[in-house]
């Protein structure tokens, strides 16, 4: 059944034509992936599905009574609401009461929530107030924070909650993965694949793309294609399109136009490319491994021949550090050689951010030491982003104002360096205020890979990339012969790219696997397999009235001090949350994911401990 239909759509702005004459129709039950580079429309399409902006031309139906709920790219930086108040606005009218409701109820203005209570009562919307909490506690959120004090993920998070909690017959998002870490992303796949309406998203995390889409729609100069396949099958069919087009220009002898060149700019090698890069990627894994002498689990030992001292970057000794009672790094030790490419993932405010920073001395651990290579000179790509003046022209702001910047000792033209990285020669004399996020995003890029540097640390620099200039980055890292330190929630990414992960496991536990995101995954699976072989090949287990054996017997002895150090760091979690100004801390979140963490492992202590007592 058709939910919208797009005839003849036109759209320009300025000179720049956005859509032209597209057709397409979008069924129920359908979820597309909108794919297209950086500036090409895409939020565009999605603001113009949403009723925000209108065509110039053509004609858009949408059925009678579709509801259609849209998530923006960037979410709102000043707004102070609570969240259950955020949430419940995504009911219309009906989340308004529910929300005032709420706010009487904290204010203890018993005249007005009676007032309240008797109209929803009326209008049966006692549910509704279920199906708020339900979806806050789905997306760990705590209905009484105010949303400016969340971080970027965090907001991201609050207002999915606010799109989803209509149930709408068609969902929009507009990079809903921007910021988020890797648990909230694969929650969000998986919330999505079961979502039963119409789904059309934005995205360039190429993992979460191919879980979730059933068609493509490929924006590519104003024109719309659609592709009724998946995310991979759309690879291939796309290759072939754009080869065959190349070829079709060559038969004809016709030479594309300057602004176009960049467009195939890999198309031809592609596949020659992605061979290198998976050789190459062999190659540093392998050294990796051989550097260490160890398997799976990574442990990282001193190195003891004094003649390689020169080839460490970084030599990290059993370092912790906390933020007042708050843990962030326990015991970690981690050796970093000349070369290597290290990626770090984790959840939100588990101090991966902090780790950088320690790494690079703007912290000083509380406990341990560091020793660092004193020729260090770094390039620092920061997840905060600085501040871009939107009158400067892209080049100038590359090359700071000169036409020729030094790369690799070689002088090169600011203006061919930049179509490197997609920018046509126009593009490179415009103003930052003419670039999309994705545009303004890949200049900082360009910026930062062209300054000297034998350290190259990224924090997250996949947000709002489009997936040709992602697989151009790759590239280049993997071909940069520096060390890198990489902080990214893109899983094919951080494959394609690093020879070893550092997981922020939570509790300030700090793990290193061998390899990118399959690999720990693939690692963590197997020492999780372990012990479960060797129980399964001991005896049947024993009933309760047998005796305990001695293995039991000292679990029993060991269980109440346990219980007793596990109670004292909810309490001491429980009296941080209970002060306000502690949200203000970014590890807030982390820290409320981490005491229901504790206090699930206390029920199964209880439970333990129960259960052996009763049967010594």
């Amino acid at each position: 059944m058709p939910l919208i239909t797009l005839d003849n759509i036109s759209l320009r702005f300025a000179e720049k034509v956005i859509l032209d004459e597209i057709n397409a129709t979008i069924h129920k039950g359908d979820k597309i992936g909108l794919i297209g580079r950086n500036g090409e429309g895409k939020s565009t399409f999605l603001k113009l599905l949403a009723g925000l902006i209108s065509a110039d031309d053509g004609d858009l139906k949408i059925q009678n009574r579709t509801t259609i709920s849209y998530l923006e790219q960037q979410p709102p930086e000043d707004n102070s609401d609570t969240l259950f108040n955020i949430v419940a606005h995504g009911l219309g009218d009906t989340g308004k009461i529910l929300a005032s409701y709420h706010d009487a109820l904290k204010e203890g203005n018993e005249s007005k929530s009676s007032r309240l209570q008797e109209q929803i009562e009326s209008q049966d919307l006692w549910h509704y107030l279920h199906k708020i909490d339900t979806i806050l506690n789905r997306f760990q959120l705590k209905s009484d924070t105010q949303l400016s004090t969340l971080s970027g993920g965090w907001k991201r998070r609050v207002m999915l909650a606010k799109a989803i909690i209509q149930e709408p017959d068609i969902l929009l998002l507009d990079e809903p993965t921007n910021h988020m870490d890797i648990t909230a992303i694969l929650d969000l796949e998986k919330m999505l694949k079961d979502f039963h309406g119409t789904l059309l998203l934005i995205s360039h995390d190429r993992s979460f793309v191919k879980g979730i889409v059933n068609k493509i729609f490929d924006l590519d100069r104003g024109r719309l294609s659609i592709f009724d396949c998946g995310y991979q099958d759309y690879l291939k069919r796309k290759e072939n399109l754009l080869n065959s087009e190349e070829l079709e220009n060559a038969r004809f002898n016709k030479k594309l136009a300057q602004e176009e060149a960049w467009i195939r700019q890999g198309i031809k090698a592609r596949r020659t490319r992605n061979e290198g890069r998976v050789r190459a990627l062999e190659a540093m894994r392998k050294k990796f491994i051989n550097t260490r002498k160890r398997q799976g689990n990574v442990k990282i030992h001193t190195l003891e021949d004094e003649k390689r001292v020169s080839k460490i970057v970084f030599e990290v000794k059993n370092i912790s550090y906390s933020i007042k009672e708050l843990e962030l790094v326990k015991e970690f030790s981690l050796l970093v050689l000349k070369g290597e490419k290290i990626g770090i993932i984790g959840g939100n405010g588990s101090g991966k951010s902090t780790l950088i920073k320690l790494l690079l001395d703007e912290l000083k651990p509380n406990k341990g030491n560091i020793r660092r290579s004193k020729t260090i000179q770094l390039a620092y790509f920061d997840q905060m982003r600085e501040t871009l003046d939107p009158n400067v022209k892209a080049m100038d702001f590359v090359s700071g104002g000169k036409d020729y910047i030094d790369i690799n000792g070689k002088s090169k033209h600011v203006i061919g360096y930049l179509r490197q990285f997609l920018f046509t020669g126009k593009q490179a004399m415009a103003p930052i205020k003419m670039f999309s996020g994705g545009e303004k995003n890949r200049l900082m890029l360009a910026k930062i890979l062209s300054q000297p540097a034998n350290l190259l640390v990224l924090d997250e620099p996949t947000n709002d990339l489009d997936v040709e200039t992602l697989e151009l980055l790759e590239e280049m890292l993997v071909d940069y012969e520096g060390t890198l330190i990489l902080i990214s929630h893109d899983r094919t990414f951080l494959n394609n790219i690093v020879s070893s992960t550092i997981v922020m496991e939570g509790n300030a536990i700090i793990e290193q696997y061998n390899g990118g995101y399959d690999d720990y995954i693939l690692q963590k699976d197997n020492n999780k397999s372990k012990p479960s072989e060797q129980q399964s090949a001991k005896a049947k287990p024993k009933k309760s009235s047998q005796k305990l054996s001695y293995n039991d017997q000292q679990l029993l002895k060991s269980l109440p001090g346990n219980i007793e150090d596990l109670e004292n760091e909810i309490s001491m979690a429980q009296k941080l949350l209970s002060d306000p100004d502690f949200y203000q801390n970014p590890d807030a979140q982390n820290l409320t994911i981490n005491l229901r963490s504790m206090e699930q492992e206390l029920e199964l202590l209880y439970d333990k401990w129960s259960e052996l007592d009763s049967g010594q």
